[in-house]
Parts: C-alpha cells; structure tokens; sequence
C-alpha cells in the first residue's frame, strides 16, 4: 500500500526519553569511573613517601655529625633531595661511595657531602709510611694557584707563627664544595704531615684567636727548609 511502510522495515529509531534518561546515565557511569580512578592516584601520590629534604636531585646528606679522620659507616648518611640548583656539582648521588671512606674535616648534620669532603686509602700513596692526612681551614687558597702536589709553608694570620714548613699539599677544597644546609665552610687544604708537623699544626690551630685563621705559601722548588 502506498504511504504505509512495511511491517519490519528498517528505519531511526525516536529518540524517547527513556532512551535519553539511560543515555545519561551510561555517561554519569563513565563519569564517575574517571573521577574514582583520579581520586586513587591522588591519595596514592599523598601516602607515597616523600624524600627527607623535599624532591630533587638523589644527595647524600650526613645524618649525624661524623668528626674529621673518622671512617663513614652505612649508619652516617643517607639519600635525599635536593634543587638541582642548591646542590654542588661534586655531590655523591650515591651512599655506597661514601660508605667506608674518611672524614677529611668534620662533618656537621644534614651537610650535603661531596668527593672533597672525604678521603679514600690512596691520597696518601707514594708519602712516608709515618704520614698522615690533615685537612685545614685557610685564607683564600684558590687565588694562589696551590694545587695537589705543591709544596707549601702554613702561616698563622696575625701572629704570623709558621706552623708547618715544606708540606706536600694532597688536595684543595674551595669553599663552595662542601654547602651543608645553606652555609658553606671555608677553604680548605689537606696536607701530608709527618708525625712531628702534624703536632706542631694542631697546636696552632688551638692557638688561632677569633677572627685569625692560617694562610699558605708556595715554595719554590728546592728552597731551604730553614
């Protein structure tokens, strides 16, 4: 018949408000599956724990304060963030490097700690088996072109008392080598001392006053010890 369509034909389906009531719910559904799953991540990140400084940069920081000349235990250090930008380029990334190692100078809680702050068996190689290693705090070692390897005289500011005459310089640590939490230490030299010159250092190192410290002298290749 004309007009009529055919019992079974195919055509659109009207948009009922049934079919709108479920079409919303199905999209409700979805919804709140998305924001469930969001909820989750979020609480996940919240209880995953955070480093002990904040993210950043994996550090090694001294947990304890740890004296000059004492070996580093697993127990001393420990990994934590830090700014890429508060951080020193020397820094270990690591706490096994560390691990075994000696303290060339104290080190304080929190001090982030880098290769100059510590010393391995091998920095005394080639030296007389009586040496030892002592690091100390001086005046502008940097501009004087000292190095590993020079040979220096040690001078106490304002007394001007030498107190340690033709020592082997083994390193140099400027002073932004070794940033702790916001504070640097001076600069500093480790030298090679015979049992005798290493008395003689500490006991002008008790002897500075406040506001001195010790200031050292390239030696020229050769020069009297005297």
């Amino acid at each position: 018949m004309t007009g009529t369509r055919a019992a079974g034909a195919a055509g659109p389906v009207p948009d009922s408000p049934r079919r709108r009531r479920a079409r919303r719910a199905r999209w409700r559904r979805w919804v709140a599956a998305v924001l469930a799953g969001v909820a989750v991540l979020v609480t996940v990140g919240a209880l995953r724990p955070a480093p002990a400084d904040g993210s950043g940069v994996p550090t090694v920081v001294v947990v304890r304060d740890v004296a000059a000349g004492q070996v580093v235990t697993r127990d001393d250090v420990e990994l934590a963030g830090r700014p890429a930008g508060q951080r020193p380029s020397t820094a270990l990334a690591a706490v096994e490097p560390a691990v075994g190692r000696v303290a060339a100078g104290p080190l304080t809680a929190r001090e982030v700690v880098t290769s100059e702050r510590l010393v391995g068996g091998g920095l005394l190689a080639g030296q007389p088996t009586d040496h030892v290693a002592i690091s100390v705090p001086v005046v502008d070692v940097s501009s004087t072109g000292v190095g590993a390897g020079s040979r220096v005289d040690v001078y106490a500011t304002g007394s001007g008392t030498r107190a340690a005459t033709d020592v082997v310089v083994l390193a140099v640590h400027d002073a932004g080598e070794s940033t702790g939490l916001g504070s640097a230490t001076p600069p500093r030299v480790t030298l090679a001392l015979d049992p005798r010159q290493a008395g003689e250092l500490a006991r002008s190192l008790s002897a500075l006053e406040a506001g001195q410290s010790l200031v050292v002298a390239i030696r020229q290749p050769g020069a009297s010890s005297q």
